[in-house]
């Protein structure tokens, strides 16, 4: 019986790591379509991907905390509830539902970025590494094949149709972890520690908190910032739109195996470093040689690779991070909620600010020398996080 219940927790932590970005990453592949079909104008339809980031940035601290104070198991529930929710109002051909529905999408996913590294690190000690590795890289896989396949599926449909396929994978994941949570056993919310129990314990009076926090917001302004604008970049340099494309799919590509391997390299310190080093050196790399632009299709692919391999190392990293730097399971709850809403927040930021920089200078350089300064920065703060102590050991 405890043997199905874990199995059964397993595949619904995969299959939540399958949804976690699928209802957001299908939508941008449609903002045309959705202008004729909603009417929405196309400097409004854009907020529909900006909305759940926001909302990550927003409720992650407050997750965090409930998940210490209620369970992480329920609190993940009711999250994909909510997520739930949100993707069945998308169903109804509406712009005012479908803005309601995606703030409930992003604070519902809000419940897997945040508790996932902590229910894990509960629950499946001995399996945290392949865990830790498997549920981004099925977040990688499952957000590609929504984006090459949404526009297919709502030519051949309609909108209804179009969000009601997407809304099966959510709805099979809440029975899935619906059947498996409450069988899950419970764990005793009761802090251990004086300082705890006192009130006065809070992840964010540490410094290698906000070293994660740094980390962790650097590589999603680089990963979104990326994602956004090199197909442009590719584009005002001499490549097609369909080759532009083609570049941007190796991003995808070669980060999805990075995302499984990071884990389990990192378990101890050694392969931490290399870890830091390489996501550093990789996203250095890249951006370094997309200041000196060129025609050969070899090298801008490399530099896309080499971007996507970086980025999800670092992202697969912070996980590692939350859950390396943390004693109890409770703290590392607290912990991811308080560097992704920072994290997040940048992810938002970062290609609106980047769009203007390139609009306001008409130029590519200032925008890849900071990038470049920020991915080198990436190394420095990833020793710095792997040579501090863990929160809550000195109790």
């Amino acid at each position: 019986m405890k043997k199905r219940v874990y199995l059964l927790a397993g595949l619904g932590i995969i299959l939540i790591g399958a949804d976690l970005r699928l209802p957001i990453t299908i939508l941008p592949p449609i903002l045309p379509q959705l202008h004729t079909i909603l009417g929405l104008p196309t400097s409004v339809s854009g907020w529909l991907t900006t909305i759940p980031v926001l909302m990550f940035a927003l409720v992650s601290p407050a997750i965090g905390k409930w998940g210490v104070r209620a369970g992480n198991p329920q609190v993940l529930f009711y999250s994909l509830l909510l997520l739930t929710v949100g993707v069945a109002i998308r169903v109804i051909t509406n712009p005012i539902l479908l803005f309601v529905g995606m703030i409930l999408i992003g604070i519902g996913l809000s419940g897997g970025n945040v508790l996932l590294p902590s229910i894990i690190q509960e629950y499946f000690p001995k399996q945290s590494a392949l865990l830790t590795g498997i549920y981004p890289a099925m977040m990688t896989l499952f957000s590609g094949i929504g984006t090459a396949t949404v526009v297919p599926i709502l030519k051949a449909t309609n909108f209804s149709t179009t969000m009601m396929v997407f809304a099966v994978l959510t709805v099979l994941t809440l029975i899935v972890w619906g059947s498996a949570f409450k069988q899950l056993p419970q764990t005793n919310h009761q802090l251990e520690s004086e300082e705890e129990a006192e009130g006065d314990f809070s992840v964010k009076n540490y410094r290698v908190t906000w070293l994660i926090t740094l980390f962790f917001g650097i590589q999603s302004l680089l990963a979104y910032s990326l994602m956004t604008w090199m197909p442009k970049y590719w584009i005002d340099h001499g490549f097609v739109a369909t080759t532009s494309g083609v570049l941007a799919t190796f991003f995808q590509i070669f980060g999805n195996p990075m995302a499984i391997v990071t884990p389990m390299i990192a378990k101890r310190k050694p392969g931490m470093i290399g870890m830091a080093l390489f996501s550093a050196i990789a996203v250095s790399v890249a951006t370094f040689g997309m200041l000196f632009p060129t025609h050969s299709f070899f090298l801008n692919a490399l530099w896309s690779a080499l971007s996507g391999m970086g980025t999800a190392s670092a992202f697969t990293l912070s996980i590692v991070f939350f859950q390396q730097k943390t004693v109890r399971f409770e703290q590392t709850a607290e912990l991811s909620g308080t560097a992704q809403s920072a994290g997040y927040l940048s992810a938002a930021i970062g290609p609106i600010a980047s769009g203007y920089l390139i609009n306001q200078f008409h130029s590519w350089d200032m925008i890849f020398a900071i990038y470049l300064i920020l991915s080198i920065s990436l190394g420095f703060l990833g020793f710095g996080i792997i040579f501090s102590k863990k929160i809550g050991a000195e109790s």
